[in-house]
């Protein structure tokens, strides 16, 4: 087991001196001395470097970006999270000396009904291709569904079966990763790039001395874009990424820590009599209850002679790449297909996670 406290060597970028080491081996943040003062977290906070605002270290520490990307590090003696929003381009790691509290929320997910990008997640340019693209139409195929550790669905085909949706891709992360957020779900055939659901993202809590949660921490992707005019649906975004590492860790029967995927928006209806389609609704999140239970995706479009959209794949943890699950389901003749569910992303802890729901289940890493 590597120490969570340990000496550092010299070096720049908060590595100056002999200072003091949080975190295992490839994840350590390494400071000049040990983390001091009271930080209160709550509100919003943008990790983006261009955020002048924001409380993140203005360098990054030498011993992070040897095997890390760039990320907003936050350093104090104690942190307290009561309720946080995190949005912006980099991931969010928090450094403690003596103890970190997640008391209501920390939300590092996306969101479609606001447009919240959680703090980290990834561009479709940084995440693997898909299998494939769906048919453009009209009237479009349904999009596949964001992968992570866990793969997204495949989008639905539309005009009745007639017309292929998107193929998601396998797993895409190893346990030796780096912190990073969930993927975009593709958009559905003949939409806008828009209409994928953005993964969700990243956050690193590490601690010299105790995590303590009774609150929830919140990394899901967010649902795929309902649509119309022929288009199919946007697939869900994918879960992205929780890390824990402390002393000790103490949850309680209400923490819920949840990198699950959104699910796939519905396709549009087919042309009724007057030239007009009825637009699929968008998917849906995951709920933050004890419960665990997929995001449900969003309803076709319901045409006035039976044309109806394809209805959106539910996100992880739905698992199976058939109907219902994570795949997207078909549109009748003239109809777009629904998109496919978001993937689940990865969690990781040093420590059993007791009382808390997870999802995915954490991997216990000593």
């Amino acid at each position: 087991m590597v120490l969570l406290l340990s000496a550092c060597g010299g070096g720049g970028d908060g590595d100056a001196g002999t200072g003091v080491c949080y975190g295992p081996s490839g994840w350590q943040v390494c400071l000049g001395a040990k983390a001091t003062g009271q930080v209160q977290l709550q509100g919003t906070l943008d990790t983006s470097k261009s955020a002048p605002s924001n409380p993140c270290l203005k360098s990054q520490p030498t011993s992070w970006t040897a095997s890390q990307p760039d990320a907003c590090i936050i350093v104090g003696d104690t942190i307290s999270v009561t309720s946080l929003g995190v949005t912006g381009s980099r991931p969010l790691v928090l450094v403690a000396e003596t103890g970190i509290a997640i008391m209501n929320l920390l939300d590092v997910a996306s969101h479609r009904a606001t447009g919240a990008v959680g703090g980290g997640s990834r561009s479709a340019g940084d995440c693997d291709p898909f299998g494939s693209s769906p048919d453009n139409g009209p009237p479009g195929g349904g999009g596949a569904g964001g992968s992570f550790n866990f793969p997204g669905g495949d989008g639905g085909t539309s005009d009745g079966t007639m017309r292929p949706g998107g193929q998601a891709i396998g797993a895409s992360i190893t346990a030796s990763a780096g912190i990073r957020g969930g993927c975009v779900g593709q958009p559905g055939g003949g939409g806008s790039a828009s209409d994928g659901g953005a993964g969700g993202g990243a956050v690193y809590l590490v601690s010299a001395g105790t995590i303590s949660m009774s609150g929830k921490i919140d990394v899901s992707g967010a649902g795929g874009a309902g649509r119309d005019a022929q288009h199919g649906g946007g697939g869900g975004g994918s879960g992205g990424m929780i890390v824990l590492h402390a002393a000790s860790i103490t949850t309680m029967p209400s923490t819920i820590l949840i990198a699950d995927g959104g699910g796939g928006g519905g396709g549009s209806s087919g042309i009724d009599v007057s030239q007009h389609t009825a637009k699929g609704d968008d998917g849906h999140e995951p709920v933050l209850k004890p419960l665990i239970a997929p995001a449900i995706g969003g309803d076709g479009g319901i045409g006035t002679m039976g044309f109806n959209g394809g209805a959106g794949g539910n996100g992880y943890p739905a698992v199976s790449n058939t109907l219902p699950g994570l795949k997207g389901e078909a549109g009748d003749v003239g109809a777009g297909g629904g998109g496919g569910g978001g993937g689940g992303g990865y969690i990781r802890s040093n420590q059993d996670l007791g009382m808390a729901a997870v999802s995915p289940a954490a991997d216990i890493k000593p």
